[in-house]
């Protein structure tokens, strides 16, 4: 094909010239209409604009198909997860626009397979005459969502072994409260729904559902897809809130209200660069703690629990110098403030695991022995009464890794489905040593850090070395020829122990008229108390006298050395 001459190449720019300058006008209009909607479009999506590098693999444009799991969970009826799965359904794209929503319910043909048997303690607790073993609903037992999304697969696929699935989509109940919050009430089936009473309508609606009663079972399936359906309406009639929608979105994923798993590699790396994939860390530096609980027998209950737990990470002094190794005490306090007279609040049954090491998770689906053998995590099954409260103790060791360059870190993964528990973290070092951090609040030989969970917490803290002398507490003349010295630290016993660190002496401010010849008969020391032994006082109450302090130090050198204190004479 022989190439453009020169004069054809010009002639044909000079009619592109003409056409835009008889036609600029129309073309500038086009162009901002262009610019706006993009510009429009891009603000809109807030967030979720991360994704549009992606659309191709996302939706399958152009000439693609891709089908998501999409998973409702109630976090009022908390699972490791999220919460218990009342409804699922399947999203079907093709080419890039949606051509199928299929919302099911978890107890119709997702069970029709065999019996299997559940993790613990599922089997234990969840038996009753109804109960037929593990299924799908249950399959979000794990606290790693990427574990759990698989899971959720794999039963899927029991009864719909045909099926691919690109990907999992778990969405909790605070969702559904606060898209109406920002859309406004939504009309179904007759009756006004807004944020405010959205729990306790859709709850009057299922509430026979969770005594079995299976008319009421075949409608629930309805009523959830009305709710989405409307409010689906309400989005697109209302466009110029999307970006209060979007903004709800991008904070619920924040929240991990919202997780994602996808089998796309790329979209699966998209998702855990922004946090929004609910994946368990592989590995920390430093400490882990994670508290994860799972509802089995408590209806809605953990609406109306309250839960404080507080960390309290102890550093002996046996550490620096001996090899020792820190102490951990995690305390949990429930309190059930539900009543018997509101929505599918009742007596609440709950199993509770507490990690120490994060590869300890590998056990969720286990279904074997109870937690607490083959290095799994300390466990412990819950039940309270309306009105109840208790307190949960669990004492361990940490490994002496928890600290590395002088660096104690400490990594908390937030439990997708609560809503801000109260933590309070306490690290507490041998008195002399100091704590630096911008995470926690430094006092002394103390960090604490206070506050609602409401993400993953990563903490630092430095630990600075004791470079202050030991400190004099307390001073007693505690019987006639006897005085008592506390300090605030250990004390070198070499030096402690010896008493030419230590002279006595009259001072003759109440009784002038007598002076005591005092000498040191022996010292008796332990970690932080000494006891001098003395020859030479008499009774005179009330009678000052002076202790010269020469050459103390405490185990980490600081040399505490002439100073003089005074002891009274109060014998009883």
């Amino acid at each position: 094909m022989k190439e453009p001459s020169k004069k054809r190449v010009s002639q044909a720019y000079r009619r592109f010239k003409s056409f835009c300058y008889r036609h600029r006008q129309g073309l500038l209009i086009g162009f901002f209409v262009i610019f706006f909607f993009l510009t429009f479009f891009i603000s809109v999506i807030g967030g979720l604009r991360v994704f549009l590098p992606y659309t191709g693999e996302l939706t399958g444009f152009p000439f693609g198909q891709k089908t998501y799991l999409l998973v409702f969970q109630n976090n009022n009826e908390l699972r490791p997860a999220g919460g218990f799965i009342s409804s699922f359904g399947t999203l079907q794209l093709t080419a890039g626009l949606p051509t199928r929503i299929q919302i099911e319910d978890v107890y119709g043909t997702i069970d029709d397979h065999g019996r299997l048997t559940a993790p613990w303690p599922m089997e234990k607790l969840l038996a009753n005459e109804w109960y037929k073993g593990y299924t799908f609903r249950d399959g979000n037992f794990s606290p790693d969502f990427p574990a759990s999304a698989q899971e959720l697969i794999r039963l899927y696929h029991l009864t719909r072994p045909q099926e691919q699935i690109n990907g999992v989509v778990s969405v909790n109940f605070h969702v559904l409260e606060d898209l109406l919050d920002a859309l406004g009430p939504v009309e179904v089936n007759g009756k006004w729904l807004s944020k405010d009473n959205l729990f306790e309508e859709l709850t009057n609606e299922v509430n026979d559902v969770d005594r079995h009663n299976l008319e009421s079972l075949a409608s629930r399936k309805s009523v959830l897809k009305s709710l989405a359906d409307a409010i689906i309406k309400k989005i697109i009639l209302n466009p110029f809130k999307l970006r209060k929608i979007s903004d709800v979105l991008t904070r619920s994923l924040s929240l991990k209200d919202i997780q994602l798993y996808f089998t796309n590699q790329n979209l699966q790396q998209l998702a855990e660069r922004n946090a929004w994939a609910g994946l368990w860390p592989g590995q920390v530096s430093g400490d882990f703690l994670a508290v994860d609980e799972a509802n089995l027998g408590g209806m809605k209950s953990d609406r109306y629990l309250n839960r404080q737990i507080t960390y309290h990470v102890r550093f002996p002094e046996e550490y620096f110098t001996s090899g020792g190794v820190p102490a951990a005490t995690v305390s949990m306090n429930l309190q059930h403030f539900g009543i018997e007279n509101i929505p599918l609040s009742g007596p609440y049954t709950g199993y509770f695991r507490f990690y120490s090491r994060p590869e300890q998770v590998k056990s969720a689906f286990a279904l074997d022995t109870p937690a607490g053998q083959n290095n799994r995590p300390l466990e412990e099954i819950v039940q309270l009464a309306p009105g109840e409260q208790k307190t949960i103790v669990k004492n361990y060791q940490l490994s002496r890794d928890v600290v590395k360059d002088n660096i104690y870190s400490l990594y908390i993964p937030k439990q997708a489905g609560t809503d801000g528990d109260i933590y309070t973290l306490v690290i507490e070092l041998p008195r002399g040593y100091r704590v630096e951090s911008d995470d926690f609040d430094s006092r002394e030989n103390f960090g604490f850090w206070q506050g609602p969970l409401t993400k993953d917490l990563d903490l630092q803290l430095k630990i600075l070395p004791d470079t202050t002398p030991p400190r004099l507490v307390e001073q007693d003349n505690t019987a006639l020829n006897q005085i008592a010295l506390h300090f605030n630290e250990d004390l070198n016993q070499n030096y402690a122990a010896d008493p030419f660190s230590y002279t006595v002496s009259d001072l003759n401010i109440t009784h002038p008229e007598k002076t005591d010849q005092i000498t040191i008969q022996k010292v008796v020391t332990t970690s932080k108390d000494v006891t001098l032994y003395l020859n030479g006082q008499t009774v005179q109450p009330e009678e000052r006298y002076g202790v010269q302090l020469k050459n103390l130090r405490d185990t980490h050198g600081n040399v505490l050395s002439d100073r003089q204190i005074t002891v009274v004479q109060r014998l009883k």
